[in-house]
């Protein structure tokens, strides 16, 4: 009788699992079939150096065409010095702003902290582009590439924060009292015992915020201009104009390159669980 009755269950245990399994396969396809096409579609001939629907053959010179492109390369050159000040900025403000969650003596403070980071999280990026847009025309200020940075960094200041949040609830509060009773100030703990455990949420961090910018595109769209403007908003807009599959072999550069950061990213997120896993009760 057990033995019958426990059947059913493990039957229905493994329908649901592999109906679990059909629906993620699905979610998978459905979110690469777009990229896998793309990359395909780099390597097609095209005709008259236009993307076609149509795949007419292989060809691998449409990358050297990408990297021929004097405009594509300077909205690449734009796109990583923009990245690169928004990620160092993130860092010292998304780092502070992460530990001030967790550390900070106020309880309200805390609070109103984790709710601005969470807003600049929630808040649609077509808003912020139309709200900075509108700031800087109405104060006068010209668009530029100081501009840029500055409305792009929010969003990766409040990733950069949640990240070394979760590294400051690692840290043992013991460590400090120890360096604190060995005579050490508060900014001699913060520099030698809290900043040392936190590098790699910090890295991981500033690997994060620098793939968030590099990538932007909606808040990009709003203040870029004819002469700063970012690989996503070139690329965006070539693809209104029947695009050469240069285009796409920009894409698929973009695409690994994004791939290669969030695993560097991800690498030091272990770091960062394995050391939460070794840490001392």
């Amino acid at each position: 009788m057990r033995a019958t009755a426990a059947q059913p269950t493990s039957r229905g245990q493994r329908i649901s699992a592999f109906l679990l399994a059909l629906w993620y396969l699905l979610v998978i396809v459905f979110l690469f079939a777009p990229i896998v096409t793309s990359i395909v579609y780099a390597f097609n001939v095209g005709t008259l150096g236009k993307q076609t629907s149509a795949f007419t053959g292989w060809t691998v010179s449409w990358f050297g065409a990408a990297w021929a492109n004097v405009a594509l390369r300077n909205t690449i050159e734009t796109s990583l010095v923009v990245a690169f000040w928004s990620a160092l900025i993130s860092v010292v403000v998304g780092s502070a702003l992460g530990y001030a969650l967790v550390r900070h003596p106020s309880r309200v403070v805390r609070a109103f902290l984790t709710g601005l980071t969470y807003v600049l999280l929630i808040v649609p990026e077509t808003v912020i582009g139309v709200s900075l847009l509108l700031f800087y025309a109405v104060t006068g200020v010209p668009l530029s590439l100081a501009t840029l940075v500055l409305g792009i960094t929010p969003l990766a200041i409040s990733v950069t924060a949640l990240i070394v949040r979760a590294g400051v609830v690692t840290l043992d509060r013991r460590l400090d009292e120890a360096a604190a009773d060995l005579g050490a100030n508060p900014w001699q703990v913060l520099w030698f015992v809290v900043l040392p455990h936190l590098v790699p949420a910090v890295l991981a961090g500033a690997l994060m915020s620098y793939v968030f910018s590099f990538d932007n595109l909606v808040v990009s769209s709003f203040l870029t201009t004819p002469e700063v403007n970012t690989l996503p908003v070139y690329l965006y807009g070539s693809l209104q104009y029947g695009p050469s599959p240069a285009v796409y072999a920009a894409a698929v550069g973009v695409f690994v390159f994004t791939l290669i950061l969030l695993g560097i990213a991800a690498l030091f997120y272990r770091l960062v669980q394995r050391r939460r896993a070794v840490a001392p009760a």
